[in-house]
């Protein structure tokens, strides 16, 4: 079999399983490249691909991220192109396709900068920034709001549909989020109010049929919002907030569990709101914490400063 027949193999046991349509997609454009290299390398028989032309291609990979970019740190993406190489390739021992796999101990990507999170007056300025006296202004206030009270990712946030919203009990139901998993999540009160205000006064002009399910929609077309929608819809508040921050809805993620930590909220409890699968993917924001510490530490521990630096 040639190189394309085993990695479509690979893709329709992906799919076949469950992975969501992004992470397959991932896979395909990162696995992918390491057979476009590995059959550029003159390499057409996958049983014939050795941990030394794997280990070449991490190395031109790195460097290639060094030279084109002048980065310091690796960026994720170079630990998912290691991570999906990997897997194809175990997938390829489990099912005897090949009798080990050339990658034994991939390459440790070196520590990655930590998110940069935004602070609690930025994350307001943003959400003011939405004019609430307008249409598009107070569907977007609602999204905004609910992305900082719930964590929501982008892509669980345009599934939702008007049952998911429950505002007497205060909560949203996020079905199939990541990992497949349905998990409810309490929603703040400025949260519940803009939604609730978008949906009495804003959604009925904006949908186009009465079977539409969506909780949010497009102004445009009245059907469901599409995540780039989001994504445009955060960068134009982050515009008109004067937040010099190149911001993503990811970071409204990052700045409730960041901001729950800060005042005093049990890891766990963070954990569960956020539908992390194991309490190690949390454990990331006790480090932004712990950077917040150090750096008010610096600022305002009498010996925090290095000797020269102190205050007169």
């Amino acid at each position: 079999m040639k190189f394309e027949e085993y990695f479509a193999d690979y893709i329709k046991h992906l799919e076949a399983v469950g992975f969501a349509k992004s992470t397959i997609v991932q896979k395909k454009i990162y696995t992918g490249r390491c057979l476009n290299y590995l059959k550029a390398m003159g390499i057409t028989d996958i049983k014939a691909v050795t941990r030394e032309h794997l280990d070449q291609y991490f190395t031109y990979l790195k460097n290639e991220y060094r030279t084109k970019k002048g980065l310091t740190v690796l960026p994720t993406t170079y630990g998912n192109n290691i991570t999906d190489t990997h897997q194809f390739f175990d997938w390829l021992e489990k099912n005897n396709h090949i009798l080990i796999s050339p990658v034994i101990d991939p390459p440790r990507t070196q520590r990655l900068k930590l998110p940069e999170v935004l602070s609690e007056a930025e994350i307001l300025k943003i959400l003011d920034s939405c004019p609430i006296n307008t249409p598009l202004g107070a569907r977007d206030r609602a999204i905004l709001e609910l992305l900082y009270s719930t964590g929501i990712r982008k892509s669980e946030l345009i599934k939702l549909n008007l049952q998911d919203f429950n505002r007497e009990q205060g909560e949203i139901r996020i079905n199939q989020g990541k990992g497949k998993k349905d998990r409810l999540v309490p929603v703040g009160d400025y949260a519940g109010t803009f939604i609730s205000m978008y949906l009495k006064l804003i959604r009925p002009w904006m949908v186009k049929s009465a079977e539409e399910p969506a909780l949010f929609v497009d102004s445009k077309y009245g059907s469901r919002l599409e995540g780039t929608a989001v994504a445009l819809i955060v960068k134009r508040a982050v515009q008109r907030s004067g937040v010099n921050k190149r911001v993503f809805p990811h970071m409204f993620r990052f700045a409730l569990a960041t901001h729950l930590l800060r005042n005093g909220a049990d890891l766990r409890h963070i954990q569960a709101i956020l539908g992390h699968s194991k309490i190690e993917s949390t454990e990331v924001y006790t480090q932004l914490t712990a950077e917040d510490l150090k750096e008010m530490m610096k600022e305002r521990h009498p010996h925090g400063k290095k000797k020269g630096q102190a205050k007169t």
